[in-house]
């Protein structure tokens, strides 16, 4: 439209003159096709960053498909990813010590996307590195605490570190602001007593350590929180939940199946990360 053809139009009575739009396009077109090019391409960055932190963690945690056996446990994992958002830092170890016992442990670093999977590869290399000493389980989660407050101050992490003897059945245990292990004994199943112990990276103060001694044919369930806690719903709930769930199931298989049932299989903003054992 030309200068002369506005000036016509505005000159009729009733009418008003109409300004050319530059380019074809108003203002707010332009600006709204920006602002989705920009969620495009924020969502293919945070796409992205979950597939490279999974990708880590794949390379990190042995998951396996099928039960595994370790020096008088048999034992199941399951690792479940969050059904949206960003990759946690779940993680766990099992492995077969020099003296020969059994290393145990399953921790959770807060956060989300790569930098809570970096803390899982921190924390869980340097465990298995520390447990070599031999050194009792209060003095490897204050070690890991010292490694949070240094390295990475600004996340925290939790953790359940232990050691199974094999021949006495004794389970040795510290724990940092986890939930506790879940003991089933046939028709019976309750939490452990836990040991004190804050947060990793929360403070200074020492960590406890306590014992409990199995039997054959014990079944002990260690996992993250994102199993039992939600929103809306209490963690006291949902520990009620899995232990009502495991009570009388003896096979790792199955009660992993079974809690994860009971507990609508997983919190979709969180991962979640299960370790069953049985005592042989």
């Amino acid at each position: 439209m030309t200068s002369e053809t506005v000036e016509v139009q505005a000159s009729r009575p009733g009418t008003a003159a109409v300004p050319a739009r530059p380019g074809g396009q108003d203002g707010p077109s332009r600006l709204a096709l920006r602002a989705r090019g920009r969620e495009a391409s924020l969502a293919a960055e945070l796409e992205q960053e979950r597939h490279v932190a999974l990708e880590l963690q794949r390379a990190i945690l042995p998951l396996h498909d099928a039960p595994f056996e370790l020096p008088g446990l048999r034992a199941v994992v399951r690792y479940l990813p969050a059904t949206r958002g960003r990759v946690g830092g779940d993680w766990y170890i099992t492995a077969e010590m020099p003296a020969g016992q059994v290393l145990i442990a399953i921790g959770d670093v807060a956060g989300h996307g790569l930098a809570a999977a970096a803390g899982m590869a921190r924390l869980r290399g340097a465990l298995a590195g520390l447990a070599i000493t031999g050194a009792p389980p209060d003095r490897l989660v204050g070690w890991l605490n010292d490694l949070v407050r240094h390295v990475a101050p600004e996340h925290t992490a939790s953790v359940v570190a232990g050691y199974f003897d094999p021949v006495s059945l004794v389970l040795t245990w510290a724990q940092a602001g986890h939930p506790p292990p879940v003991l089933v004994r046939g028709a019976w199943a309750a939490p452990l007593d836990q040991p004190d112990g804050i947060l990793l990276g929360a403070g200074t103060h020492g960590y406890d350590v306590t014992s409990v001694r199995l039997r054959a044919g014990d079944l002990l369930l260690l996992y993250s929180d994102g199993l039992v806690e939600r929103r809306g719903r209490s963690l006291d709930d949902g520990l009620a939940t899995l232990v009502g769930a495991a009570r009388g199931i003896g096979d790792p298989e199955q009660v992993i199946a079974a809690v994860l049932g009971a507990l609508a299989c997983t919190d979709p903003d969180d991962d979640t990360c299960l370790l069953a054992l049985q005592v042989q």
